[in-house]
């Protein structure tokens, strides 16, 4: 259970940041499948599903010095504010420009609301309780990817893809909502702050990046290893590719007895498995590494699950292996999302937190951005199979960037 003082910031911070996701999470469930309704061909899906993701690898680490700057609560409003303008506008809009710029709009909003949570939950945990607290907002960020796909995928079935877009336009406002009635400012009182970024933006994203590395823990760098993996087999690959895997093993629907259930809702039943798993996994990889006093055999254990969930999705015939599949990777991201978060929090600086969630969410980035990307560009020669085996071996090779570092731990190592 939550402390008051923890449910105080985790609730309305986590509600929020759920409903947040509508929108995105809807067109990961169905875009591959809407691309008449929306004036696009099937060889840009993997750009507009990736590009929101490729303008957060240079936002992330600037949305982290803005926080260590200004402040977590109005930052984090405005992430939200703008992830309600891009969901409307995929009901708004027709042709690859427009839904690039709306995609890109939201990576723009996710950058603010991502490491402005994260920032928030630094600010109020320490090593002995850091990983429960991110491991319950890895919950909640779960439980909105769990609610929104199927959400979006069902309304797409029934109404239309636009009708449905601007109905998670709406939910996605209630969000903004509570966070600006309950949202509390947890930047420290009299914060220790960096010096202002001088130079254009590209300079002031090199001197950010430099900054959260400049003598940092190499373990740092190993989370952030293993985060752009698992972000990019998880995130990137399976996400955006499992409406299309359906689709070529089963055509448009599957038998189940009298009738047909539809790719749509199938896939986004398949992203909800996915989701409400991560929210088991999170909560509990989270306790489980602060009881251990250290997380990297969390970690460990966790990345074994993904290689496993891919080998099963690659290698097993029947619809049941999907389901499994799926579970098992989504126990894994829940874990190592929620353990490696808390990893960083643990070596972060006390003056530079968010620019330490930054390149956490930096590294997430350049692997989920450049999945959807990959896939599809594989997906054009190789059988989704073998695109699975190779997440599978990705995940395995990711182990070698579980060797801790010979320097005394911080806190929680």
């Amino acid at each position: 259970m939550l402390t008051r003082t923890q449910s105080r910031l985790l609730l309305p911070l986590g509600a929020a940041m759920a409903l947040s996701l509508t929108g995105d999470s809807t067109l990961y469930a169905v875009l591959p499948n809407q691309i008449e309704t929306v004036g696009i061909t099937l060889s840009v899906v993997g750009v507009l599903l990736g590009a929101n993701r490729l303008i957060r690898i240079p936002g992330n680490l600037l949305a982290g010095a803005l926080n260590d700057r200004l402040g977590r609560r109005r930052l984090f409003l405005l992430g939200l504010a703008l992830g309600v303008v891009s969901t409307l506008s995929y009901g708004l809009v027709r042709g690859f420009v427009p839904l690039l710029a709306a995609r890109l709009l939201w990576g723009t909003a996710w950058s603010l609301i991502n490491v402005g949570g994260y920032t928030m939950i630094l600010d109020r945990s320490t090593p002995a309780d850091r990983g429960r607290m991110t491991g319950f907002y890895q919950m909640a960020f779960m439980f909105g990817l769990a609610v929104s796909p199927l959400l979006g995928g069902t309304l797409t079935d029934l109404l239309g893809f636009r009708p449905a877009v601007r109905i998670c336009a709406a939910v996605s406002a209630g969000g903004l909502a509570l966070a600006w009635l309950f949202l509390p400012e947890t930047r420290p009182a009299t914060p220790s702050l960096p010096s202002r970024p001088r130079g254009g933006l590209p300079r002031q994203w090199l001197r950010q990046w430099y900054s959260a590395f400049q003598g940092a823990d190499p373990r740092l760098w190993q989370a952030d290893a293993i985060y752009l993996i698992i972000l990019f087999v998880n995130s990137g690959v399976l996400m955006s590719t499992v409406s299309l895997y359906l689709k070529q093993r089963w055509g448009t629907g599957i038998p189940a007895g009298g009738t047909a259930i539809g790719v749509a809702s199938l896939a986004g039943a398949m992203l909800t498995l996915r989701a409400l798993l991560g929210v088991v996994a999170g909560p509990l990889a989270g306790s489980l590494s602060d009881r251990l006093h250290t997380r990297w055999p969390v970690v460990r254990g966790a990345i074994l699950l993904g290689a496993a969930g891919f080998l099963v999705l690659a290698l097993l015939p029947g619809f049941g292996a999907v389901p499994l599949g799926v579970a098992l990777v989504a126990l894994s991201s829940g874990a190592l999302s929620a353990t490696l978060a808390a990893i960083a929090g643990d070596l972060a600086t006390r003056d530079r937190p968010g620019v330490t969630v930054g390149s956490l969410a930096t590294a997430g980035d350049i692997g989920s951005a450049s999945g959807p990307l990959v896939a599809y560009w594989l997906v054009a020669r190789l059988d989704l199979r073998w695109v699975y085996l190779l997440c599978a071996v990705a995940l395995a090779l990711s182990l070698m960037a579980t060797r801790t570092s010979p320097h005394p731990p911080r806190g929680v190592n």
